[in-house]
């Protein structure tokens, strides 16, 4: 007799933001990079000096990402991930997105780092690469409830490939944006002072693709926005393995 086949996985929704760049297997923006389906929904007037910000953002921008979150659902998403480290500031549960979406949603890479610090000796600091070191603040920290003393932060460069590519329209290099990432990260270790780097976090969506490399490079564990939405979906859709199901 044959085991039927399981039910089919619901899907996961994903807040695309206006940042039309080349995304190869491992950006969360490519239905490859998961093992499970991801349906997407654009939130309008996202662009990159709009989502990047240091400050809070606008009520209206706001109402465009629940609208877009509500949309999601509405399709069969079962919980929705954005597509930007710095939606940080958007998480919080007292007046944002987690107080308005009605599935569950979750913002950032960040998120992960209050777990990741519990894991860790408390004399383990946590390096945080972003995409913007002058944009990315304590209060992005602070929103999804990070200790800033736990962590280090440092910046790509400002005329570098990353920042070229996203702001500037540069041709993508895959190439070349290892070699600033791995340059950066090494560069992140050697700030905090190897022997305090507990763990490292990518910030940015066009990260993840890299963390193998950087890992390598760096030798400590590496977070970023993939290893995040696995966790959240591994537990808003649950299956036992079949030889464990009865």
């Amino acid at each position: 007799m044959s085991t039927p086949a399981p039910p089919k996985l619901p899907p996961l929704g994903f807040l695309a933001v206006e940042v039309d760049i080349h995304r190869p297997p491992g950006d969360p923006f490519n239905e490859r990079t998961w093992p499970f389906s991801l349906i997407k929904e654009l939130v309008p007037g996202s662009g990159e000096s709009t989502i990047v910000s240091s400050s809070p953002y606008d009520e209206e921008f706001i109402d465009r990402v629940v609208a877009a979150a509500c949309r999601l659902k509405e399709r069969g998403a079962v919980g929705v991930i954005t597509s930007c480290g710095f939606l940080a500031n958007a998480q919080p549960r007292q007046s944002r997105l987690a107080a308005r979406v009605p599935i569950p949603i979750c913002t950032s890479a960040l998120v992960q780092i209050p777990s990741i610090a519990a894991l860790l000796p408390p004399d383990k600091l946590v390096g945080i690469l972003t995409y913007d070191g002058s944009r990315l603040t304590e209060s992005h920290l602070r929103a999804v409830g990070i200790d800033p003393s736990r962590v280090r932060i440092r910046g790509c460069p400002d005329d570098g490939h990353l920042r070229g590519v996203v702001a500037r329209g540069e041709q993508y290099s895959h190439g070349k944006l290892q070699a600033e990432l791995v340059a950066e990260a090494m560069a992140l270790r050697a700030e905090m002072g190897a022997e305090r780097v507990g763990a490292l976090v990518l910030e940015c969506t066009q990260m993840p693709p890299f963390a193998e490399a950087i890992q390598r490079a760096v030798g400590v564990p590496v977070y970023d926005v993939y290893t995040m939405g696995l966790w959240f979906y591994s537990g808003l859709a649950r299956r036992l393995p079949v030889e464990w199901s009865g």
